[in-house]
């Protein structure tokens, strides 16, 4: 595994739908309607460009896309995906390409500008994409005021020809640089076309992220990474993209008209034919006919916004394909949404008592209020046998059936949710009905001419999936052997434990954070065999010189005072308290040297709760005492390619597998067993 990469390690292994945090966008500054300012030459201020993620972020994808297009959306989604999964790694800026066919387009493109000079750019930008079919300028004034803008600067600002000339200009870039079918995108200026599987873009983006890393090591600044990369990726256009994108340098007339093809005559977008091995194993839920010639497969998760999202789409296309769809349901609930393993087993005891698609719609429904002592209010609010039910959750009759879902979904690559798999082909995210509809329009087509051939329609999807796709995970443990010294690190458990579990971790990473109760579950699920070491990977450049950047701000001056923790044998007591305050541990807003005075502070506070013996702590700290160790801890990082946390080692090598406690382990036993 990557270990650029590491930090999204649980994401990729169990995600994404979810969100580790949300990266701030800027918004755009008010340009003066000159007539140098209008015509296509000139360019807005650059601040007047949307984007969203850390200006240095080691890979910044160019979005070149119309708000109308529903391949557009298609990809939109991907984005928000890319956006979670590569959190602080990843810069998304979004140039308007509004099709002259669609005529809704530029209303659209014109109306997101106007809220991105109140800050709401990818808040109206999520609005029109869901609501694409509706976009009137009575829709489009009612969301101005759902995402809070000012009504009557939104109103002016519509009128304002500064921010028309801009969606001009975004044009003629988008032209210029041979984008004339949308969506398109720049990934460090690799060109990337149409609406594409994430896979194909988290293959780019990781190859981004190792180069990144190689430049950062030579000495390249974190801000100045998209620029060499995107020069050094595409030779022929990154200067371009570079100039006009992200310095607003004027676009000459004839490089303008040199890309301007008529937009209406452009191929439409390379798709993903690919058919994945969606495999049934006949104790799923489903609805339709078990003969339908489309079997629509979701992996979905009750705690995840966008597949309750996606419901709408999905009603589309049961009433639009009635008798024609069945609709087959997996588990994939995610490791960091708390909820989602409780409420998948709760709708599978409800499917005991035949009304699985009941509880489905009525967890859905009520989302916000899923936790385990809400559980039965719902089952019995479908009128199920309260205590069948409760005996049936008492003993987790379901559990196995959840994680061979999550299996299944390892084999196809549903990382993410919601996933659809229709007759095997994916399409991820909370897609619109148009997009189901395609694909769906596609495999009937298809399925009918099996038919027609001699398949019988029970047949179809088994016949349509034989020779699909499937993805072969990594071993759960890396053959390479690490050799760490424990000497002097934070440890729980024997010291002569037969299995040693390594965490490189820091204290503002919230998969840290989350990973916590999993090592605590092991410990005590594998009590006397195994040991759990701590080790520090701030990842900030404060006092982690490889990083290139302070992404975390506040993870050295928690590692020191876990270091003087450790000093007073309180280590582990204050990982928790910091953990547990790690939302409000340093404020968001201010200068940095006030945001660690008050971090200080908090540092303090959470010594005295676990009663260590401040003054004493505040000495070490202050005299580095801390160094030593945090320059080892660094070292041994550096050697096992530690780039991220959490970054986890079971004897010495890397795990790659579910960052649960009952995968962590059952690898762990297997070792014991002799069997890894």
């Amino acid at each position: 595994m990557k270990k650029e990469t590491a930090i999204i390690a649980i994401v990729a292994i169990g995600v994404l739908g979810f969100v580790a945090g949300r990266m701030a966008s800027r918004p755009a500054a008010p340009v003066a309607a000159t007539p140098e300012s209008l015509p296509v030459a000139a360019a807005p201020a650059a601040a007047a460009v949307p984007s969203i993620g850390p200006e240095d972020a080691k890979v910044t994808i160019v979005e070149i896309s119309d708000f109308q297009c529903p391949f557009c959306s298609r990809a939109a989604g991907t984005i928000e995906q890319l956006k979670k999964d590569y959190a602080g790694s990843l810069r998304v800026v979004f140039v308007n390409q509004p099709l002259s066919f669609h005529n809704r387009a530029k209303p659209a493109a014109i109306a997101a500008l106007a809220a991105h000079r109140q800050g709401k750019f990818w808040q109206m930008h999520d609005k029109l994409f869901a609501n694409a079919r509706e976009m009137t300028d009575e829709n489009i004034a009612k969301w101005a005021g759902e995402i809070g803008l000012d009504k009557a600067k939104f109103d002016a600002d519509l009128k304002d020809p500064t921010i028309a000339a801009q969606v001009d200009r975004d044009q003629a870039i988008a032209g210029a640089l041979g984008v004339n079918g949308t969506p398109g995108f720049f990934v460090n200026g690799v060109n990337v076309s149409g609406a594409q599987p994430i896979e194909n873009f988290k293959k780019i983006i990781d190859e981004q992220l190792t180069k990144a890393t190689a430049e950062i090591a030579k000495g390249t600044k974190a801000a100045d990474l998209n620029e060499k990369l995107t020069r050094a990726n595409n030779p022929e256009k990154g200067a371009n993209l570079i100039g006009w994108i992200f310095k607003g340098e004027p676009i000459s007339a004839k490089a303008a008209d040199s890309g301007a093809a008529a937009p209406d005559k452009a191929a439409p977008p390379a798709e993903d034919k690919t058919v994945w091995k969606t495999t049934l194993r006949g104790q799923e839920p489903t609805k339709g006919p078990a003969d339908a010639l489309i079997t629509l497969v979701e992996y979905t998760d009750f705690e995840c916004p966008f597949c309750s999202k996606a419901r709408g789409s999905l009603a589309e296309v049961e009433k639009a394909y009635a008798g024609n769809v069945r609709f087959v349901f997996k588990n994939q609930p995610l490791p960091f949404h708390k909820k989602a393993q409780a409420a998948a087993e709760a709708a599978l005891c409800a499917m005991d008592q035949g009304k699985f698609w009941e509880m489905e719609e009525r967890l859905f429904t009520n989302q916000q209020s899923i936790g385990a002592e809400q559980l039965p209010e719902h089952a019995k609010a479908i009128g199920l046998d309260a205590a069948k039910w409760q005996s049936c959750m008492d003993a987790r009759k379901f559990k196995a059936h959840v994680e061979a879902d999550q299996e299944d979904a390892a084999k196809v690559q549903a990382t993410g949710t919601p996933a659809f798999y229709i007759n095997g082909r994916k399409l991820s995210g909370a897609q619109p009905f148009d997009a189901f509809k395609k694909l769906i329009d596609e495999e009937m087509t298809k399925a009918q001419a099996l038919v027609q051939s001699g398949t019988a329609a029970k047949d179809v999807f088994a016949k349509t999936i034989a020779d699909g796709k499937v993805f072969t995970p990594p071993p759960p443990l890396d053959p390479k052997v690490n050799t760490f010294d424990y000497a002097g690190s934070p440890h729980k458990g024997p010291r002569n434990a037969p299995v040693k579990i390594v965490e490189f971790k820091e204290f503002q990473c919230p998969y840290c954070a989350r990973v916590n109760p999993t090592m605590k579950q092991v410990e005590k699920n594998l009590k006397g065999k195994v040991a759990i070491v701590f080790k520090h990977f701030p990842l900030s450049s404060q006092c982690n010189p490889g990083m290139g950047r302070d992404m975390h701000p506040a993870a050295c001056t928690a590692a020191y005072w876990s270091f003087a923790a450790e000093e007073q044998g309180k280590f582990w007591e204050f990982e928790d308290v910091v953990f547990n305050n790690m939302q409000s541990m340093m404020p968001q807003e201010g200068a940095l040297d006030a945001r660690l005075a008050a971090l200080t502070e908090n540092m303090k506070k959470y010594a005295a709760e676990v009663g260590m013996d401040v003054a004493k702590a505040e000495a070490y700290v202050k005299a580095g005492k801390y160094q030593a160790k945090l320059t080892k801890d660094l070292a041994e990082a550096r050697a096992a390619d530690v780039g991220g946390t959490p970054s986890i080692y079971i004897n010495g090598r890397s795990y790659n597998a579910a960052m649960t406690p009952e995968k962590m382990t059952e690898i762990a036993q297997q070792i014991l067993d002799g069997k890894l």
